[in-house]
């Protein structure tokens, strides 16, 4: 894409004067083949942490973009009150799958009693997937009580199979070319 061409896309529907330059479009509601970008630990100044998956779509209209998901494992609330368990529940889920889709196996091990020690744990048996395709499916549901923020939800399947490139097979050589070889071989012992 030139520069005009990108000038013409990020200024569509977009008005200097009001609107913020740090405006994104969120990749819309579909299913996308993406690539594990990368798995890490990030803690934030709230003191909140998680653990994010960040997928790079592949192909399509949205190829190289990126969505990140943020997954917590905690089981209190901000306010102390227990996290409902369908959340924590949906959470492991949703890792187990991302796990299963990039081929790699979710043990019991992986999450201890500390948030944080899974997290840590999780990121490193995630690292090595880095790279693995998988197909993610986005779906979007209202937010009652932020309906400019709906919720944004995510399933996987399994990614597109890379095929391995075919080793080439050379030709036998002809019985000329085999002659000549021996020619060659001889005459260089020679000399």
């Amino acid at each position: 894409m030139g520069l005009q061409e990108a000038f013409a896309a990020a200024t569509k529907d977009w008005d200097a004067k009001k609107d913020s330059a740090n405006q994104t479009d969120l990749i819309p509601a579909g299913t996308y083949q993406v690539m594990l970008d990368k798995v890490d630990h990030p803690v934030y100044k709230s003191g909140w942490d998680c653990l994010r998956f960040s997928m790079q779509i592949i192909k399509g209209k949205y190829a190289s973009r990126k969505e990140q998901l943020r997954i917590s494992l905690a089981t209190k609330t901000t306010k102390g009150k227990p996290m409902p368990d369908f959340v924590v529940s949906r959470n492991i889920r949703t890792i187990s799958k991302v796990a299963a889709m990039v081929g790699l196996q979710v043990t019991p091990e992986m999450f201890p009693d500390n948030e944080t020690d899974a997290y840590e744990k999780l990121m490193a048996a995630f690292q090595p997937y880095e790279g693995k395709t998988l197909e993610m499916t986005i779906t979007v549901s209202p937010n009652k009580k932020d309906p400019d923020n709906p919720y944004r939800n995510y399933d996987f399947g399994p990614g597109i199979k890379v095929e391995e490139p075919q080793a080439k097979e050379e030709p036998l050589a002809t019985d000329d070319e085999q002659r000549l070889l021996k020619i060659v071989i001889c005459h260089s012992k020679r000399t």
